[in-house]
């Protein structure tokens, strides 16, 4: 039995955010006509990190969906394009798709959807999400919170208006990490523990 769970930047239903997650779904068609089993995402983002990385820039928009300005160290963020994704199997983003169509995330038979069964919870739980996150955007992580008992919940955004802000991987990686959301992580968690 799990004493409390911890999300970091995730969502069961997207169809409500403009998350550029949305970027996979063209992937998924060609994938499965083709009978592919991985989509090479590492490979893909590796090739394309000198476009986004150097001038002209021409790809310099894929930095945001990683981290916010000045929020990742440039050897850091290299590192984690690099050498941190790798492939995807093909049926893994198939069943990611279904979190963009009505009812969000279902299990591969297209029967369970994830977020009808929310409202059973009883294992507390901390949402985290990202104020700049572009992958799963602020909005989509408190959809998913909206279904969990409000007792059961706690759900906080990092980043302020003036800054410092928080995409997607700075919840884990970002310079201020462990300053603010590791202390955080380790609070909630430390208060369930002992129970």
């Amino acid at each position: 039995m799990l004493a409390a769970v911890v999300t970091l930047a995730s969502s069961l239903d997207y169809t409500s955010s403009k998350s550029t997650l949305k970027l996979l779904l063209p992937l998924a068609d060609p994938a499965q006509a083709l009978n592919v089993p991985v989509v090479p995402l590492g490979t893909l983002l590796a090739a394309a990190y000198p476009l986004s990385s150097r001038p002209p820039y021409v790809l310099s928009w894929l930095n945001q969906l990683i981290s916010a300005d000045d929020m990742m160290h440039p050897e850091l963020l290299k590192k984690l394009v690099l050498n941190n994704f790798c492939t995807i199997p093909a049926k893994l983003i198939l069943q990611l798709t279904t979190a963009f169509r009505e009812g969000g995330l279902c299990d591969r038979s297209g029967k369970f959807f994830y977020k009808d069964h929310l409202h059973k919870s009883n294992v507390p739980v901390l949402a985290l999400a990202g104020d700049q996150d572009l992958i799963c955007p602020p909005e989509a992580v408190e959809e998913t919170v909206k279904l969990i008992p409000e007792s059961m919940v706690t759900y906080k955004v990092f980043g302020e208006p003036g800054g410092p802000h928080y995409a997607h991987y700075d919840l884990v990686g970002g310079r201020l990490a462990v300053e603010q959301v590791y202390p955080c992580i380790i609070q909630f968690i430390s208060n369930y523990d002992q129970m």
